[in-house]
Parts: C-alpha cells; sequence; structure tokens
C-alpha cells in the first residue's frame, strides 16, 4: 500500500489497477475519486484506444495486457469489470498473483467456479469483495435495521425486480446467451438475488423460466424465478430487458411490509399504523456514493478493518443459487442451489 497526502496528514490507500474499461468500468473509477482508501492508477483493456483521452485526463496507466498487473510490486488489488465469462480464469490468476480481488458481479457463473476461485484467494490471504452496491443504499441499511429490530415481524415473503431497457447491448459482449444465461439475470436479476438473501436469507430451491417475448437482442427478456427459503419463507425474482429501468424489492412479513425502490426510497407498511415513505437525496442511479462505499470497505478490510457486508459464503451461495435458476429456465425443473 502506498501513502497519500491529506492535507498534514498521510492515509495508507490500496492502489488497484482495473481489469474492463467499458461503461461500468468508468462509473467504477469515477465513484473511486471520492473514495479516500483506494485509488486506481492502472487500467487494463482490450480497446485502449476507446478510452486512452479518458485515462490521459485522469493520469491513468493504460495498457491492454493483464500480466504485468499481476507481476507488479506495487499493484495492491484488482477491479475486474470484465465480460462475465472471464470472470472465473481472472480470479484464479489474481490469487496466484497475491492480489486483492474486488469483482463485479455475477462473481462467476457457477457454483462450483465461485469456491474454487474463493479458496484459492483465502489461501493466499488476499481479500474478496463483490461488486453488490445497492447493500451500501441508505435505504437498504435503513431496512436492515427494522427488520433486525423485528419491527415487521416475521418474514413471509419477498418479491425482487431489476428491468431495464437492454436495447443498448445490442451488437456488445453482453448481447450473448453465453454471456447472459436466463435473460437479464447475470446483468441485473443478479443485484436482487443477492438483496434477496440478505434480508431473507439462503435459498432452498428454486424454479425459473425465461423466455424471448419482445426483444431484438440475442438473450431472453423476461425472467421469473420463484424462491423457496430455508427458514420457508416464499420469494419471487423478476428481471425484463425490454422495458424502462426499475429497482424493487417488497420483504413482507407478519406486521407489515417494506418496499425499497431504487436506491433512495423506503415505503414501510405496518399492519396498524399509517404508511410512511422517506427518500433520501442524492442517491439516484448509478448511486455513486453507494460504490464509494463498496470499494471504501474493500480496501478497508485489506488495511486490517471490518469484514466486506457481502461475505464469501453469501458469495459463494449467491453464485450457486443463480446457476440454478439458469438451470432451472433450461430445464423446466425446480433446482436445489448447489445440487
Amino acid at each position: 500500500m502506498h501513502q497519500r497526502s491529506t492535507g498534514t496528514d498521510f492515509v495508507n490507500t490500496v492502489n488497484a489497477a482495473i481489469l474492463g474499461f467499458g461503461r461500468w468500468g468508468r462509473i467504477l473509477h469515477e465513484a473511486s475519486l471520492s473514495a479516500s482508501r483506494l485509488r486506481i492508477s492502472h487500467v487494463v483493456t482490450r480497446s485502449p484506444d476507446k478510452v486512452r483521452e479518458y485515462c490521459t485526463t485522469h493520469d491513468l496507466v493504460l495498457g491492454d495486457e493483464f500480466e504485468p498487473i499481476l507481476k507488479g510490486d506495487g499493484i495492491d488489488a484488482v477491479i475486474i469489470a470484465t465480460p462475465h465469462t472471464q470472470h472465473a480464469s481472472q480470479l484464479l490468476q489474481c490469487a496466484h498473483a497475491g492480489k486483492h480481488v474486488y469483482c463485479e458481479k455475477p462473481f462467476t457463473l457457477t457454483g462450483n467456479d465461485a469456491v474454487k476461485a474463493l479458496d484459492a484467494l483465502e489461501s493466499s490471504g488476499c481479500t474478496t469483495a463483490i461488486g453488490h452496491n445497492r447493500r451500501f443504499a441508505p435505504n437498504t441499511l435503513a431496512l436492515q435495521d427494522m427488520l433486525a429490530a423485528g419491527e415487521l415481524g416475521d418474514p413471509v415473503h419477498i418479491e425482487g425486480v431489476f428491468n431495464a431497457n437492454m436495447t443498448a447491448a445490442k451488437g456488445q459482449w453482453r448481447d450473448s446467451v453465453d454471456e447472459s444465461p436466463a435473460g437479464g439475470m447475470t446483468s441485473l436479476g443478479i443485484h436482487a438475488l443477492d438483496m434477496m438473501i440478505n434480508l431473507m436469507g439462503n435459498v432452498r430451491e428454486v424454479r425459473a423460466t425465461s423466455r424471448r417475448v419482445a426483444t431484438s437482442l440475442s438473450f431472453d427478456d423476461c425472467t421469473v424465478a420463484d424462491l423457496l427459503f430455508a427458514n420457508n419463507a416464499g420469494g419471487r425474482l423478476t428481471t425484463l430487458t425490454s422495458t424502462a429501468m426499475q429497482w424493487r424489492i417488497i420483504w413482507y412479513g407478519t406486521r407489515g411490509w417494506a418496499e425499497l425502490q431504487d436506491l433512495d426510497t423506503l415505503i414501510v407498511q405496518p399492519v396498524e399504523g399509517e404508511r410512511k415513505t422517506t427518500h433520501y437525496p442524492g442517491y439516484a442511479y448509478p448511486g455513486l456514493p453507494t460504490i464509494t462505499s463498496a470499494l471504501q470497505a474493500f480496501a478497508g478490510k485489506i488495511q486490517g478493518g471490518a469484514a466486506f457486508p457481502v461475505t464469501p459464503a453469501q458469495i459463494a451461495h449467491g453464485t450457486a443459487t443463480l446457476e440454478a435458476i439458469i438451470r432451472s429456465a433450461e430445464s423446466r425443473q425446480t433446482v436445489a442451489p448447489g445440487a
């Protein structure tokens, strides 16, 4: 780690390289500019000419080869923002090189690959984090506190929706069944799935459908998964890729329900009492402060601080559940995560 001046004080900062520098890679860099514990100094991308001007403006070292990053003593961590199918091998490369990893979701596409990567990173003494930035949204944190206090009673059911118009992905790397199995589940739905696991616990089994309805893309645009959780509560996860953006999580309990809308709104309806809506300004999509907080938490863990909110066990279970959804959509059968 390196020292960076903050007026008269110095703080140790985690020096990171980012692997993959498309739209989301640049959003990650923008968010990192507000992170005191981490700085991105290097960019690796397969099309450097497309981002050369940006990198020059922001004083980023640009390249198209990953190997120098892995061998570089000055690089503490790697932020992975590459196509989904590349994550598994890149995670293992980072583990073997002793680099801490912040990986965009999905972590991998199979549960076995996730466990292999997590085990390798742990064996190398590396911190592992995943880009579920919505865990850091203020409405999420407020709901977590309510549930911990038992304000909504016992869990009954949860619904998750993450939709977006993905027409812009046409002809891009996401426009592929290999990169986007089960429609928008790997690009969108995985965020909602993580939140459902966060708020409801592990998933026992899933039954999913995925089909094409109104899309010109190569992958499905209507994917729905019914979930049974280990606590016997139910759930339904929907992701559509041919409509307007929508993020919604509704947690139903015996004393009321609460709804997360986007990253900045929380609606609570108790069984007895009036409905309350709370807005949190400054968190409109893409919610840069939540991404900054995620990067800060990642760096803080590297520096010996608190654990990252998404545990390795949750990363493994979320990935296994994603794989179960994909397999269920293909087979039209009920599938248990990890089976």
